[in-house]
């Protein structure tokens, strides 16, 4: 159970977020206003919901996982993400802007056609979808094993909040709270890698995470097969550089902030510097699961979360960031701890009920029933979708909880679908050939071929890093879909 004082800071920080999304609740409402805030939204604003989005509970959590458990070679991506950026600011970003559109898969309509963007958009529903029903279940495993609360009804009080400030306000709301959240879970993992130096001693967590390894970072030559190390600095870096070319170019979870800027400028600044603040703090919560393998090898704790395999159990590094919070930390940090777990998952929910509600109102029922008023009826569709769409993460993010280490079955999951996604927005952009009734050979294609590879990779059938399936699955989708000639279209327009 929390303390009083813990209790105080938590009901504190639910009022804010709720007080918040109200305020923009106020204002008049329309499809322009509530999918992209009129395009008047400030680029820092911008910049720290970007991080809180990407930041989620399966960084806040699983992250530590990853540094407990194995090393810091996580951050090579971050070398390939850092990039991907600045293709995305620069040929991405100019194409939507240039459209002035609300979803970014209208750019598909206008280029290809309405197969095309129909297809995007159902495509990125369901990667969405899957993508946030993970992070949902790791932060309710969070709060599960901080607080012992029930898992399902965790899940239910999350979807729940968020519904409430995200359907009143729309993208300006879940803008604003996303930059308190940032503050809020940036200062509790500092916290937390104060609280580990206080108690363990940098001189240890050092002496310990360079004995055991896990202060590695780049590892320049594939030990065994380049086909089956995913620790291969040129592996990890060519995915973080196509894996955040679709995360944040063809996502419309992460696009929607992006074009509520006042110009293309200010979203290039937004999307470039967020690279930049990404790497340490992906940095920062490694190093907390570092400094937590010093902390139990210094202070042996028997009760300590364990998985089953088989026979065989070990610590389940997933829940060590949380089973320290909840009974390591005294009271006061432990508020605030929660309240950066609690800010991790919301930021990253509401954002994606923004999106997929915006999305399926934008997308497919404006253009399916012929109506494209920018009407405040459609404010109240899009709230209708969004309360579907809570109810449908509640359900998958329940069937999930057994799936493996956090941080990389995000990946895994939401690598099916970006496969053709992000084939056929290159195809857009950088070519002038394609059609638009191939795209949706191309597309279906190249996620077949991503979800049968991690398939065959999974059941041990074939040897292969998990990396590979996603980046064979987007040349397929890009090659494929670039075979037909140059479309007769008058939009036929790319950045070559």
């Amino acid at each position: 159970m929390l303390s009083l004082l813990d209790s105080i800071i938590v009901i504190a920080y639910f009022v804010i977020v709720v007080l918040v999304g109200i305020r923009f609740g106020q204002e008049r409402e329309s499809m322009d206003s509530y999918v992209v805030g009129n395009r008047q939204v400030p680029w820092l604003a911008v910049l720290g919901s970007l991080i809180a989005t990407e930041i989620s509970a399966a960084t806040f959590l699983g992250t530590p996982g990853v540094g407990y458990a194995d090393n810091l070679g996580y951050l090579q991506m971050g070398v390939g993400s850092i990039l991907a950026r600045f293709a995305i600011a620069f040929f991405f970003l100019g194409a939507f802007y240039k459209l002035r559109c609300l979803s970014i898969y209208e750019y598909l309509a206008d280029r290809f056609g309405g197969s095309s963007h129909y297809t995007a958009a159902c495509f990125f529903l369901l990667s969405r979808v899957m993508a946030s029903s993970v992070r949902l279940m790791i932060a309710s495993t969070g709060l599960h094993v901080i607080l012992g609360l029930p898992f399902g009804w965790t899940m239910i009080g999350f979807a729940t909040l968020c519904l409430i400030y995200a359907g009143i306000g729309g993208i300006k709301a879940v803008i604003w709270t996303d930059c308190i959240q940032a503050i809020i879970f940036l200062s509790a993992g500092a916290t937390m890698l104060w609280v580990l130096h206080d108690t363990v001693g940098w001189s240890q967590i050092l002496e310990v995470g360079g004995e055991t390894g896990r202060l590695e970072i780049f590892q320049w030559i594939p030990d065994g097969s380049f086909w089956t190390d995913s620790n291969w600095f040129f592996l990890a870096a060519v995915f973080g550089f196509i894996n955040t070319l679709a995360m944040q170019g063809t996502d419309h979870d992460f696009t929607q902030r992006m074009l509520t800027c006042k110009n293309l400028g200010q979203a290039r600044k937004g999307i470039i510097l967020s690279g930049f603040i990404s790497l340490p703090v992906a940095a920062l919560f490694l190093l907390i699961g570092v400094g937590l393998f010093a902390y139990y090898a210094q202070f042996p704790d028997a009760s300590l979360p364990l998985k089953i395999a088989g026979e065989i159990s070990s610590v389940d590094s997933d829940k060590v960031f949380p089973h320290f919070i909840a009974t390591a930390l005294p009271n006061g940090l432990k508020g605030l701890l929660l309240c950066g777990v609690l800010a991790a998952a919301m930021s990253s929910l509401d954002s994606a009920l923004a999106a997929l509600s915006s999305s399926i109102v934008v997308d497919l029922y404006r253009p399916l029933f012929g109506n494209t008023e920018n009407s405040e009826r459609h404010v109240w569709i899009a709230r209708g979708f969004m309360v579907l769409i809570a109810i449908a993460l509640v359900s998958i993010a329940w069937s999930l909880q057994n799936g493996g280490q956090f941080i990389w079955l995000a990946f895994k999951i939401a690598g099916v679908t970006y496969s053709g996604l992000l084939g056929v927005f290159l195809v857009g952009l950088l070519t002038n050939r394609g059609s638009d009734r191939w795209n949706l050979v191309a597309m279906l294609g190249g996620s077949v071929c991503t979800a049968t590879l991690l398939f065959l990779s999974e059941s041990k059938v074939l040897d292969l890093a998990w990396q590979w399936p996603m980046l064979f699955g987007v040349s397929f989708t890009f090659l494929v879909g670039s075979l037909p000639g140059r479309p007769l279209l008058k939009n036929n327009a790319s950045i070559s």
